[in-house]
């Protein structure tokens, strides 16, 4: 069996935004149909920080896909 692993962002809805959480550039509003917003400004950044300051565990409450996913043949 060969298993193996896809990754991309974690997907957050939290106070009305639907954002991307990427390990490598960090956070980034999108649209609802998931494409790239053209702009990231001051309303967006105070939410983040509200939600940076969350557990890791209320963190996932809001998770709404993305991050790593197994798959095997």
């Amino acid at each position: 069996m060969i298993q193996g692993f896809i990754c991309g962002p974690r997907l957050y809805e939290y106070e009305g935004w639907f954002f991307e959480d990427h390990a490598g550039s960090g956070p980034w509003p999108l649209k609802k149909d998931g494409e790239l917003r053209k702009r990231a400004g001051k309303k967006f950044y105070d939410m983040y920080m509200r939600f940076s300051r969350l557990s890791k565990e209320q963190k996932a409450k809001y998770r709404v896909g993305g991050g790593c996913q197994s798959f095997g043949y």
